[in-house]
């Protein structure tokens, strides 16, 4: 019997009431949202809901975040565009995690990060040396700086073929471990899904996709297991599983950066903070509207694409 999880993607009763709840928000934070997805771009994304307006000294270079894996960092903190030469040594230095619990850069990030609301990583198999650097980032850091679960993660793992399961059984662990101090959610497309599937299950047990998922999540400590579609999502957690569709297009097709789009909406959505639901479509809407108007979404355009969204909806 063939499964087809895009079957299961479809809008409901609720979808409209979810996308209603949407457009309040916006409109209600218009100057936040055109913020933080004019810098979806940058590492650093200023959180103007709970920022300030002062100016810190400490700032981090963009080849810094590269180095430890991050993609994206919303915090309240504004700062200068001005690096210390120490912090331009460590971006380019070649050595470990060790290196930099040599320095005074820990306690700096740990200062960071206690202010931070959102941490999206890049793809684990982008990463050199990424679960040192996570498990590292975790232990000196995370753990000093975080007091409360106030974190929301996002992480990525990417195209593990030809990854042992040693290798990916440990960074699942590490990933794990962010759950402790925050949200965790772990992004992957349906083929890097079923790529994990193989790599830590094998083909002896050969389940339909759904399936596969859920028996997947069951065996992570994260709260939430997104499975991107080009025009959907499956969302597995702790309750079981729910399907979220994008808005209906005459032509469904692989799209550059949809993904991308999406998570810059997703992460949008925990910033403001929505439902994990909400977030979802608010991912799907920030990736519609950029796939409808060939630009960064405004709140402006993702209002318009929102309002005649619902209509379609039966």
């Amino acid at each position: 019997m063939q499964y087809n999880v895009m079957n299961v993607l479809n809008h409901t009763q609720d979808t409209a009431l979810l996308l209603a709840k949407l457009a309040d928000t916006i409109r209600e934070f218009p100057d936040v949202v055109d913020r933080c997805l004019q810098q979806s771009g940058e590492y650093e994304i200023f959180n103007s809901l709970h920022g300030t307006a002062d100016t810190t000294e400490q700032h981090f270079p963009s080849t810094f975040w590269e180095r430890l894996g991050i993609r994206h960092i919303i915090s309240a903190n504004r700062n200068s565009k001005t690096a210390s030469p120490n912090q331009e040594a460590i971006a380019t230095e070649k050595d470990q995690w060790g290196h930099m619990r040599k320095d005074d850069s820990i306690e700096a990030l740990a200062k960071y990060f206690s202010s931070c609301s959102v941490v999206q990583f890049a793809d684990y198999v982008s990463v050199k040396n990424a679960a040192c650097f996570w498990d590292g980032l975790f232990a000196d850091v995370i753990k000093k700086a975080v007091e409360k679960q106030t974190i929301d993660f996002i992480f990525q793992l990417g195209d593990v073929t030809g990854r042992s399961v040693f290798e990916i059984d440990e960074v699942l662990d590490i990933i794990g471990q962010y759950s402790k101090y925050g949200s965790v959610s772990l992004v992957m497309d349906e083929q890097e899904a079923l790529t994990l599937w193989e790599v830590l299950c094998g083909i002896n047990y050969d389940p339909p996709p759904m399936e596969k998922f859920q028996l997947q999540f069951g065996t992570m400590h994260i709260d939430n297991f997104l499975i991107f579609y080009n025009n959907g999502i499956l969302l597995n957690t702790k309750e079981g599983q729910s399907g979220f569709a994008g808005r209906s297009w005459n032509n469904i097709h692989s799209y550059p950066h949809s993904r991308e789009f999406f998570l810059a909406g997703y992460q949008l959505g925990l910033l403001l903070p929505l439902t994990i639901p909400h977030a979802i479509l608010l991912g799907l809407a920030v990736s519609g509207t950029y796939r409808a108007t060939a630009s960064i979404p405004t709140s402006r355009t993702l209002l318009t694409y929102i309002n005649d969204w619902m209509p379609t909806i039966h």
